[in-house]
């Protein structure tokens, strides 16, 4: 039971919360929540009550304010519900300051016990107080008038509910309840995720006070337009969520639009297949708006100009075509922007001088950016133009006016000179600039950065790794693969786990880099390295995919494989490695994929194979081995018929 506790000098207020499970023929009155809750509710629910209860009629003190709220548990229907649903009700009454206290009145009790009497069970015993003759001004949860005894009638008489959230149940997909339009003192509605189906009822036109509708996942089966009917009579509502409701009607025009006190709209995941919506535009108050992933088409009108209050605008996983407009520079409140669009970058982008995020990836973006496409973004912290075709040419002296935390740009043209505006970014975090036509060395103040993922893949970077690699102390991913590298690998960073070295020239012996405990992934595949494997390697216990395929190593396999069962993939194929496959490798319980073709290994295979039980691919092809055939056969054979071993030979 919580309790909350509101003072003033004349009354005190006491919300008392009881979470019980309900009857499942019992009928829905009413929901009720504590004062104070946020906008989407987490903790208590309540759903249906038992049959109506009969309160006294000249009870003096009705609540002020009544409010409701649903679990939003990870599990809508909890275990031990019968109905797969939960009581909360509260009992408020506004007690006076007077220290004379009355006993309840007798009809009340009565009412209250016959509500006992609907539910199922009271697994927590919150109700143990409630029985007999004993005054119900001292049972658990009731709170009585000090000076008439009367509990408030608030269980029944919704008239004063100001919050409805029925999220996450299973109402066995009925329509929404047309009563629910007589609640006029609704300000805030929620019926997401709990299977109701069915048109939006146009009783809930009527909740003149609303302010917040949420309505996702909705099963609406509407003809035309008459989703948007009832809503648009809404002139209060400042929040709209109708997202993955199946929406297939959205009008590009609307003769009147009643919804100027909008701020928040979100209508994504729908199956609009429209254009653009130009109602939009008479929104003055709207300060969010995602259209995403709702099959829209066409291009983006310049009245988008005219939502100057915008803050955040999600207009990704359409089908627009057609430039971004320049009158996308009026948007200068705008903190995040993430759409899908083709054609140049305006200029008019850089105005945008309250944008935090700047989200343009995977689209069909074109042409080049220059410093004046961010000349006001001072507050820029994510930038994310990848996979797009465009090319980022600033001046080599540029210095830029944000800090960046994220940065974004594979597949932009970035080169070939190393961009040298990253040197005065300090907090960078994430780093991806692969496949961004780099033909240079990485400078030496390039290190000096505190990221903890770098991608430089897929350039034509030269050069060494410098042996102040070891000092980028946050670095835990490191992909430098398929570029022009070459030289020995230096110390690692202490804290790395993810390597990608593969596709470069590097060379020098295997043993003589310092691996971190930490690795996870380890890839050195398609360099020049020699030496043995050594058994350092078998020391790294978290290590799950080690590729050191296609260089110069040589001398035998480890045989300390007994000391790390985490590997998950092994490919030591192309290489120069001789003597047996060390029975060891059976400790490696978790392994999958085992490469070693295209080697000098000899002898017979080791029996222990049978221990991997969970190897699905096995390449030996192309060594030496003596009857290798009777041993695949027993290990095959040890496996039975439904193994997934997959055997390869050259």
């Amino acid at each position: 039971m919580q309790i909350q506790q509101e003072s003033n000098p004349t009354k005190v207020r006491y919300f008392i919360y009881l979470s019980l499970p309900v009857h499942k023929s019992s009928r829905f009155t009413g929901v009720y929540d504590g004062l104070g809750r946020p906008s989407r509710p987490h903790t208590h629910s309540i759903y249906t009550c038992p049959p109506p209860l009969t309160f006294s009629q000249h009870t003096q003190h009705s609540p002020n304010s009544i409010m409701a709220s649903c679990s939003r548990s990870k599990h809508p229907v909890p275990p031990h519900c019968s109905f797969g649903l939960w009581l909360t009700s509260i009992l408020l009454v506004t007690a006076a300051t007077t220290p004379t206290t009355k006993g309840c009145v007798e009809g009340e009790r009565d009412a209250l016990l016959a509500f006992k009497a609907g539910l199922v069970k009271d697994p927590s015993s919150r109700l143990s107080s409630w029985r007999g003759r004993v005054d119900c001004c001292r049972w658990s949860g009731v709170v009585c008038d000090n000076s008439t005894g009367h509990i408030s009638p608030s269980l029944l008489l919704l008239t004063h509910l100001e919050r409805l959230d029925l999220s996450y149940n299973d109402f066995g997909g009925i329509q929404i309840p047309k009563f629910l339009g007589s609640l006029t003192k609704l300000t805030y509605l929620d019926v997401s995720w709990s299977n109701f189906s069915g048109a939006i009822p146009p009783q809930l036109g009527n909740l003149s006070s609303l302010r917040s509708l949420v309505v996702h996942s909705y099963g609406l089966s509407t003809d035309g337009l008459n989703w948007l009917s009832p809503v648009n009579m809404l002139s209060s509502l400042e929040e709209l969520h109708l997202s993955d409701c199946g929406l297939t009607d959205l009008p590009s025009s609307l003769s009147h639009v009643n919804l100027t006190a909008l701020a928040t709209l979100d209508i994504s995941d729908n199956l609009f297949n429209s254009t653009f919506p130009s109602w939009l535009w008479k929104l003055h108050k709207l300060s969010y708006l995602d259209l995403s992933s709702s099959i829209l088409h066409g291009a983006i009108p310049a009245g988008i100009g005219n939502l100057n209050g915008l803050r955040e605008l999600y207009l990704n996983y359409n089908s627009f075509s057609g430039p971004i407009p320049i009158e996308i520079g009026n948007l200068t409140g705008i903190r995040e922007l993430d759409n899908s669009l083709s054609g140049p970058i305006p200029i008019e982008i850089g105005k945008l001088s309250n944008l935090t995020i700047l989200s343009l990836s995977s689209n069909s973006l074109e042409g080049t950016m220059s410093e004046l496409h961010f000349a006001n973004l001072t507050k820029l912290s994510e930038l994310d133009l990848s996979e797009n075709s465009l090319a980022i040419s600033v001046d080599y002296n540029w210095v830029p006016s944000f800090q960046l935390r994220s940065i974004q740009l594979n597949s932009c043209k970035l080169g070939p000179v190393f961009p040298r505006w990253l040197r005065s970014q300090n907090f960078i975090e994430d780093l991806d600039m692969s496949n961004a036509s780099i033909e240079d060395v990485l400078p030496d103040w390039f290190w000096n950065n505190s990221a903890s993922s770098i991608d430089l893949s897929k350039n034509q970077i030269n050069g060494t790794l410098p042996t102040s690699l070891e000092h980028v102390t946050n670095l835990a991913t490191l992909k430098l693969s398929m570029n022009l590298l070459e030289g020995p690998i230096p110390r690692l960073p202490p804290y790395l786990s993810y390597l990608y070295l593969y596709n470069n020239s590097f060379s020098g012996s295997l043993s003589s880099i310092s691996l971190t405990l930490e690795l996870r992934l380890l890839d050195l595949s398609y360099n020049h390295i020699n030496g043995s494997i050594p058994s350092f390697i078998c020391n790294l216990t978290h290590l799950r995919i080690l590729d050191l395929s296609s260089n110069q190593i040589s001398g035998e396999m480890p045989w300390c494989w007994q000391e790390t069962n985490s590997l998950f993939y092994i490919n030591l194929a192309d290489n120069k490695l001789s003597g047996e496959i060390p029975s060891s490798i059976e400790k490696l319980t978790q392994l999958r994929s085992l490469h070693l073709n295209n080697n000098s290994l000899h002898g017979h295979l080791p029996l222990s194979l049978k221990n991997c039980s969970g190897l699905v691919f096995l390449d030996l092809g192309d060594n030496k081995f003596s009857a290798y055939l009777r041993g695949l056969h027993k290990i095959f054979k040890t496996r039975g018929a439904r193994a997934m071993l997959k055997y390869v030979f050259w």
